[in-house]
Protein backbone atom coordinates (compact mmCIF):
# COMPACT_ATOMS: atom_id res chain seq x y z
CA UNK A 1 0.00 0.00 0.00
CA UNK A 2 3.11 2.40 0.89
CA UNK A 3 4.08 1.40 -2.52
CA UNK A 4 1.22 2.15 -4.16
CA UNK A 5 0.67 5.11 -2.48
CA UNK A 6 4.30 6.66 -3.42
CA UNK A 7 3.50 5.44 -7.10
CA UNK A 8 0.55 7.77 -7.08
CA UNK A 9 2.21 10.46 -5.74
CA UNK A 10 4.64 10.26 -8.40
CA UNK A 11 2.16 9.35 -10.86
CA UNK A 12 -0.04 12.78 -10.27
CA UNK A 13 1.85 15.53 -10.74
CA UNK A 14 3.79 13.32 -13.82
CA UNK A 15 0.43 12.79 -15.44
CA UNK A 16 -0.62 16.64 -14.87
CA UNK A 17 2.84 18.01 -16.21
CA UNK A 18 2.26 15.75 -19.28
CA UNK A 19 -1.46 16.83 -19.68
CA UNK A 20 -0.78 20.46 -19.21
CA UNK A 21 2.16 20.42 -21.86
CA UNK A 22 -0.53 18.78 -24.00
CA UNK A 23 -3.00 21.10 -23.62
CA UNK A 24 -0.52 23.89 -24.07
CA UNK A 25 0.57 22.30 -27.44
CA UNK A 26 -2.71 22.39 -28.34
CA UNK A 27 -3.25 25.71 -27.85
CA UNK A 28 -0.64 27.40 -29.79
CA UNK A 29 -0.86 24.84 -32.75
CA UNK A 30 -1.59 26.59 -35.76
CA UNK A 31 -3.63 25.19 -38.49
CA UNK A 32 -1.72 23.97 -41.77
CA UNK A 33 -1.94 25.68 -44.97
CA UNK A 34 -1.07 25.79 -48.21
CA UNK A 35 -0.16 29.56 -49.13
CA UNK A 36 -0.96 30.64 -52.75
CA UNK A 37 0.07 33.96 -54.31
CA UNK A 38 -1.72 35.82 -56.71
CA UNK A 39 -0.58 37.04 -60.32
CA UNK A 40 -1.62 39.87 -62.05
CA UNK A 41 -4.89 41.50 -61.59
CA UNK A 42 -5.05 41.55 -58.30
CA UNK A 43 -4.27 44.69 -57.56
CA UNK A 44 -7.69 46.80 -57.95
CA UNK A 45 -9.24 49.83 -57.38
CA UNK A 46 -10.32 47.95 -53.72
CA UNK A 47 -7.36 47.51 -53.35
CA UNK A 48 -5.82 51.31 -53.01
CA UNK A 49 -3.76 51.33 -49.78
CA UNK A 50 -3.42 47.81 -49.11
CA UNK A 51 0.68 48.15 -48.96
CA UNK A 52 -0.27 51.19 -45.90
CA UNK A 53 -2.63 48.82 -44.63
CA UNK A 54 0.25 45.63 -44.66
CA UNK A 55 3.28 46.42 -44.62
CA UNK A 56 5.36 45.96 -41.03
CA UNK A 57 8.93 46.81 -40.25
CA UNK A 58 11.18 43.57 -41.37
CA UNK A 59 12.90 42.61 -44.53
CA UNK A 60 9.83 43.09 -46.66
CA UNK A 61 9.94 46.65 -45.72
CA UNK A 62 13.48 47.00 -45.96
CA UNK A 63 13.06 45.54 -49.81
CA UNK A 64 10.05 48.20 -51.15
CA UNK A 65 12.58 50.73 -49.18
CA UNK A 66 15.27 49.51 -51.53
CA UNK A 67 12.54 49.59 -54.22
CA UNK A 68 11.29 52.91 -53.65
CA UNK A 69 15.20 54.20 -53.48
CA UNK A 70 15.44 52.94 -56.77
CA UNK A 71 12.27 54.26 -58.64
CA UNK A 72 13.13 57.71 -57.16
CA UNK A 73 16.59 58.02 -58.80
CA UNK A 74 14.89 56.83 -61.99
CA UNK A 75 12.04 59.82 -61.45
CA UNK A 76 9.52 57.27 -61.30
CA UNK A 77 6.45 57.07 -58.95
CA UNK A 78 7.28 55.15 -55.67
CA UNK A 79 5.12 52.37 -54.76
CA UNK A 80 4.20 53.80 -51.73
CA UNK A 81 3.13 56.96 -53.45
CA UNK A 82 1.17 54.69 -56.27
CA UNK A 83 -0.38 52.49 -53.40
CA UNK A 84 -1.35 55.75 -51.38
CA UNK A 85 -2.82 57.85 -54.46
CA UNK A 86 -6.13 59.65 -53.83
CA UNK A 87 -7.97 57.70 -56.72
CA UNK A 88 -7.22 54.31 -59.13
CA UNK A 89 -5.88 55.30 -62.56
CA UNK A 90 -5.97 52.64 -64.44
CA UNK A 91 -3.04 54.22 -66.33
CA UNK A 92 -0.98 54.06 -63.66
CA UNK A 93 -1.89 51.03 -61.34
CA UNK A 94 -2.65 48.82 -63.84
CA UNK A 95 0.83 49.74 -65.97
CA UNK A 96 2.73 46.21 -66.21
CA UNK A 97 5.50 47.34 -64.42
CA UNK A 98 3.45 48.95 -61.65
CA UNK A 99 0.81 46.18 -60.95
CA UNK A 100 3.34 43.41 -60.89
CA UNK A 101 5.26 45.38 -58.21
CA UNK A 102 2.61 46.78 -56.12
CA UNK A 103 1.19 42.77 -56.04
CA UNK A 104 4.66 41.45 -55.59
CA UNK A 105 5.19 43.68 -51.84
CA UNK A 106 1.02 43.34 -51.30
CA UNK A 107 1.42 39.80 -51.40
CA UNK A 108 5.20 39.22 -49.44
CA UNK A 109 3.57 41.59 -46.90
CA UNK A 110 0.50 39.73 -46.42
CA UNK A 111 2.32 36.47 -46.39
CA UNK A 112 4.49 37.60 -43.05
CA UNK A 113 1.03 38.21 -41.16
CA UNK A 114 -0.53 35.11 -42.24
CA UNK A 115 2.70 33.03 -41.31
CA UNK A 116 1.97 34.35 -38.02
CA UNK A 117 -1.41 32.49 -37.90
CA UNK A 118 -0.91 29.39 -40.06
CA UNK A 119 1.28 26.48 -40.02
CA UNK A 120 2.80 27.12 -43.99
CA UNK A 121 3.60 23.70 -45.48
CA UNK A 122 3.96 25.09 -49.48
CA UNK A 123 3.82 27.31 -51.16
CA UNK A 124 2.75 27.87 -55.05
CA UNK A 125 1.58 31.07 -56.80
CA UNK A 126 -0.64 31.90 -60.06
CA UNK A 127 2.03 33.14 -63.05
CA UNK A 128 3.38 36.23 -61.72
CA UNK A 129 2.52 34.44 -58.10
CA UNK A 130 5.13 32.04 -59.02
CA UNK A 131 7.84 34.52 -59.15
CA UNK A 132 6.48 35.85 -55.24
CA UNK A 133 6.57 31.91 -54.14
CA UNK A 134 10.41 32.09 -54.54
CA UNK A 135 10.91 33.99 -51.77
CA UNK A 136 7.78 33.09 -49.69
CA UNK A 137 9.55 30.01 -50.18
CA UNK A 138 12.98 31.03 -48.79
CA UNK A 139 14.25 30.15 -51.89
CA UNK A 140 14.92 33.89 -52.32
CA UNK A 141 15.70 37.08 -50.35
CA UNK A 142 12.89 39.84 -50.50
CA UNK A 143 14.93 41.97 -52.16
CA UNK A 144 16.12 39.67 -54.89
CA UNK A 145 12.68 38.63 -55.01
CA UNK A 146 11.47 42.30 -55.86
CA UNK A 147 14.65 42.03 -58.77
CA UNK A 148 13.52 39.19 -60.19
CA UNK A 149 9.42 40.48 -60.68
CA UNK A 150 11.11 43.82 -61.91
CA UNK A 151 12.92 42.43 -64.56
CA UNK A 152 10.45 40.16 -65.87
CA UNK A 153 7.68 42.64 -65.94
CA UNK A 154 10.11 45.28 -67.69
CA UNK A 155 11.04 42.73 -70.23
CA UNK A 156 7.18 40.89 -70.55
CA UNK A 157 6.00 44.85 -71.85
CA UNK A 158 7.84 44.60 -74.75
CA UNK A 159 5.96 42.02 -76.15
CA UNK A 160 3.02 42.93 -78.07
CA UNK A 161 -0.39 40.68 -77.44
CA UNK A 162 -2.68 40.30 -74.53
CA UNK A 163 -4.79 37.73 -72.69
CA UNK A 164 -8.55 37.09 -72.82
CA UNK A 165 -10.53 35.63 -69.36
CA UNK A 166 -13.06 33.28 -70.68
CA UNK A 167 -15.02 30.77 -68.48
CA UNK A 168 -15.95 27.21 -68.49
CA UNK A 169 -17.93 26.67 -65.51
CA UNK A 170 -21.62 27.71 -64.69
CA UNK A 171 -23.52 29.64 -61.57
CA UNK A 172 -22.62 26.19 -59.26
CA UNK A 173 -19.10 26.26 -60.70
CA UNK A 174 -19.23 23.03 -62.00
CA UNK A 175 -17.49 22.31 -65.43
CA UNK A 176 -20.07 22.50 -68.58
CA UNK A 177 -18.44 20.35 -71.26
CA UNK A 178 -20.39 22.43 -74.29
CA UNK A 179 -18.06 25.82 -73.21
CA UNK A 180 -14.70 23.80 -72.65
CA UNK A 181 -15.24 22.21 -76.12
CA UNK A 182 -16.14 25.76 -78.05
CA UNK A 183 -13.19 27.41 -76.24
CA UNK A 184 -10.71 24.45 -77.51
CA UNK A 185 -12.55 24.53 -80.77
CA UNK A 186 -11.93 28.20 -81.27
CA UNK A 187 -8.83 28.36 -80.14
CA UNK A 188 -7.42 25.74 -82.71
CA UNK A 189 -9.11 27.34 -85.41
CA UNK A 190 -7.37 30.72 -84.90
CA UNK A 191 -3.90 28.49 -84.44
CA UNK A 192 -4.96 27.07 -88.05
CA UNK A 193 -5.10 30.40 -89.41
CA UNK A 194 -0.97 30.91 -88.85
CA UNK A 195 0.62 33.17 -87.34
CA UNK A 196 -1.16 36.80 -87.39
CA UNK A 197 -3.97 35.01 -85.43
CA UNK A 198 -1.54 32.41 -83.47
CA UNK A 199 -3.06 31.73 -79.72
CA UNK A 200 -2.84 29.32 -77.12
CA UNK A 201 -3.89 28.22 -73.89
CA UNK A 202 -1.68 30.35 -71.24
CA UNK A 203 -3.31 29.30 -67.69
CA UNK A 204 -5.50 26.99 -66.53
CA UNK A 205 -7.06 28.73 -63.74
CA UNK A 206 -9.72 26.95 -61.92
CA UNK A 207 -13.01 26.85 -64.12
CA UNK A 208 -11.40 29.32 -66.10
CA UNK A 209 -9.14 29.53 -69.27
CA UNK A 210 -6.85 32.11 -69.33
CA UNK A 211 -5.80 32.72 -73.22
CA UNK A 212 -3.19 34.57 -75.08
CA UNK A 213 -2.03 35.47 -78.28
CA UNK A 214 -1.47 38.05 -80.79
CA UNK A 215 -3.45 41.39 -81.00
CA UNK A 216 -5.09 39.45 -83.98
CA UNK A 217 -6.04 36.70 -82.02
CA UNK A 218 -6.84 38.37 -78.69
CA UNK A 219 -9.38 40.47 -81.24
CA UNK A 220 -10.91 37.16 -82.74
CA UNK A 221 -11.57 35.26 -79.27
CA UNK A 222 -13.79 38.31 -77.57
CA UNK A 223 -15.53 37.83 -80.83
CA UNK A 224 -15.62 33.71 -81.53
CA UNK A 225 -15.92 32.46 -77.80
CA UNK A 226 -19.35 31.78 -76.50
CA UNK A 227 -20.44 34.91 -74.45
CA UNK A 228 -21.34 33.68 -70.78
CA UNK A 229 -22.66 35.63 -67.56
CA UNK A 230 -21.57 33.73 -64.66
CA UNK A 231 -22.61 35.83 -60.97
CA UNK A 232 -22.13 39.59 -62.65
CA UNK A 233 -19.36 39.08 -64.69
CA UNK A 234 -19.78 38.91 -68.02
CA UNK A 235 -16.77 36.48 -70.61
CA UNK A 236 -14.75 36.35 -72.02
CA UNK A 237 -13.28 39.62 -71.49
CA UNK A 238 -9.71 41.19 -72.13
CA UNK A 239 -6.87 41.48 -69.06
CA UNK A 240 -6.14 45.54 -69.19
CA UNK A 241 -2.05 45.40 -69.29
CA UNK A 242 -1.21 42.10 -69.77
CA UNK A 243 0.94 40.40 -72.64
CA UNK A 244 0.98 36.88 -74.22
CA UNK A 245 2.51 35.44 -71.08
CA UNK A 246 3.33 31.83 -70.99
CA UNK A 247 3.21 31.26 -74.49
CA UNK A 248 5.94 31.05 -77.28
CA UNK A 249 5.41 34.91 -78.37
CA UNK A 250 7.55 35.14 -75.16
CA UNK A 251 10.73 34.08 -76.73
CA UNK A 252 12.53 37.04 -76.56
CA UNK A 253 11.83 37.63 -72.75
CA UNK A 254 13.16 33.70 -71.89
CA UNK A 255 16.41 34.59 -73.91
CA UNK A 256 17.06 38.11 -72.24
CA UNK A 257 15.65 36.86 -68.20
CA UNK A 258 18.34 33.95 -68.38
CA UNK A 259 21.16 36.56 -69.21
CA UNK A 260 19.87 39.14 -66.80
CA UNK A 261 18.80 36.89 -64.21
CA UNK A 262 21.89 34.21 -64.02
CA UNK A 263 23.30 35.72 -60.79
CA UNK A 264 19.77 35.19 -59.19
CA UNK A 265 20.74 33.50 -55.99
CA UNK A 266 18.03 31.24 -55.52
CA UNK A 267 18.48 28.28 -52.84
CA UNK A 268 16.78 25.53 -51.57
CA UNK A 269 13.63 26.50 -50.19
CA UNK A 270 13.08 26.28 -46.50
CA UNK A 271 9.17 24.86 -47.30
CA UNK A 272 8.12 22.71 -50.46
CA UNK A 273 7.83 24.71 -53.48
CA UNK A 274 5.29 24.07 -55.93
CA UNK A 275 5.23 25.03 -59.40
CA UNK A 276 3.27 25.82 -62.84
CA UNK A 277 3.22 21.93 -63.55
CA UNK A 278 2.12 21.03 -60.12
CA UNK A 279 5.45 19.78 -59.41
CA UNK A 280 6.92 19.69 -55.45
CA UNK A 281 10.42 20.70 -54.76
CA UNK A 282 11.19 20.35 -51.87
CA UNK A 283 13.15 21.85 -49.08
CA UNK A 284 15.87 18.65 -49.20
CA UNK A 285 15.77 17.80 -52.52
CA UNK A 286 15.21 21.34 -54.53
CA UNK A 287 17.87 22.24 -57.12
CA UNK A 288 18.09 25.64 -57.01
CA UNK A 289 20.02 25.99 -60.91
CA UNK A 290 16.64 23.91 -61.82
CA UNK A 291 14.25 26.26 -60.16
CA UNK A 292 16.22 29.06 -61.92
CA UNK A 293 16.03 27.58 -65.38
CA UNK A 294 12.48 27.28 -65.06
CA UNK A 295 11.81 30.60 -63.39
CA UNK A 296 13.11 31.57 -67.16
CA UNK A 297 12.68 29.28 -69.37
CA UNK A 298 9.49 26.60 -69.19
CA UNK A 299 7.49 29.32 -66.45
CA UNK A 300 7.75 32.03 -69.22
CA UNK A 301 7.04 29.99 -72.53
CA UNK A 302 4.77 27.14 -71.46
CA UNK A 303 0.75 27.37 -70.23
CA UNK A 304 1.31 28.00 -66.45
CA UNK A 305 -1.21 25.07 -64.91
CA UNK A 306 -2.75 26.97 -61.77
CA UNK A 307 -5.30 24.17 -61.53
CA UNK A 308 -2.34 21.67 -61.42
CA UNK A 309 -0.76 23.34 -58.32
CA UNK A 310 -3.86 23.33 -56.10
CA UNK A 311 -4.62 19.96 -56.93
CA UNK A 312 -0.85 18.57 -55.66
CA UNK A 313 -1.97 21.00 -52.38
CA UNK A 314 -4.84 19.10 -51.58
CA UNK A 315 -3.72 15.43 -52.60
CA UNK A 316 -0.44 16.06 -51.04
CA UNK A 317 -0.09 17.89 -48.15
CA UNK A 318 -4.27 17.95 -47.40
CA UNK A 319 -3.89 21.45 -45.23
CA UNK A 320 -6.51 22.30 -43.26
CA UNK A 321 -7.09 25.45 -45.43
CA UNK A 322 -5.95 26.29 -49.19
CA UNK A 323 -4.56 29.84 -48.02
CA UNK A 324 -5.43 32.77 -50.74
CA UNK A 325 -2.87 35.77 -50.20
CA UNK A 326 -3.75 39.09 -50.93
CA UNK A 327 -3.85 41.61 -52.53
CA UNK A 328 -7.40 41.25 -53.30
CA UNK A 329 -9.31 37.39 -53.28
CA UNK A 330 -8.83 36.81 -57.10
CA UNK A 331 -7.87 33.04 -56.46
CA UNK A 332 -10.95 32.25 -54.35
CA UNK A 333 -13.11 31.31 -57.52
CA UNK A 334 -10.28 29.05 -59.59
CA UNK A 335 -9.80 27.44 -56.33
CA UNK A 336 -13.09 26.88 -55.97
CA UNK A 337 -13.76 25.43 -58.75
CA UNK A 338 -10.58 23.05 -58.07
CA UNK A 339 -11.46 21.84 -54.84
CA UNK A 340 -15.80 21.00 -55.94
CA UNK A 341 -13.85 19.34 -59.25
CA UNK A 342 -11.93 17.18 -56.96
CA UNK A 343 -14.52 16.27 -54.04
CA UNK A 344 -11.74 16.95 -51.82
CA UNK A 345 -12.24 16.70 -47.89
CA UNK A 346 -16.25 15.89 -49.59
CA UNK A 347 -17.27 18.98 -50.29
CA UNK A 348 -19.72 19.11 -53.42
CA UNK A 349 -21.39 21.90 -53.60
CA UNK A 350 -20.25 25.97 -52.99
CA UNK A 351 -22.81 26.40 -50.05
CA UNK A 352 -21.02 23.28 -48.59
CA UNK A 353 -17.60 24.96 -49.75
CA UNK A 354 -18.61 28.60 -48.31
CA UNK A 355 -19.54 27.09 -45.15
CA UNK A 356 -16.15 24.57 -44.33
CA UNK A 357 -13.94 27.60 -44.22
CA UNK A 358 -11.28 25.13 -46.25
CA UNK A 359 -10.60 28.54 -48.46
CA UNK A 360 -9.19 31.28 -46.25
CA UNK A 361 -8.01 34.73 -47.32
CA UNK A 362 -7.13 35.71 -44.03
Amino acid sequence: MAAAGAVARIRAPLVAGLAGALLADLRVKKPTAVLLCPGRGSYTKDELGFLGRTVRPGPVANALDACDEWRRSQGRPTLREIDGAEKFRPGLHLDGENAAELIYFGTMAHAEQLCSRYDIVAVAGNSLGWYTALPASGALDPTNGWRLVATMAALQKQVAGGQVLMTNVGEDWRLELELRVATEAVVQALRDRGDETFCDFSIHLGGHEVLAGTEAAVTALLTHLPKVKVGEREFPFRLAGHGPFHTRLCASTSQQAAAMLADLPVQMPKCHLIDGFGNVHSPWSADPAELLDYTTHAQVLETFDFTACVRTAMREFQPDVLLCAGPGSSLRAPVGHTVLAEGWRGLGDKQALFASGRIATD
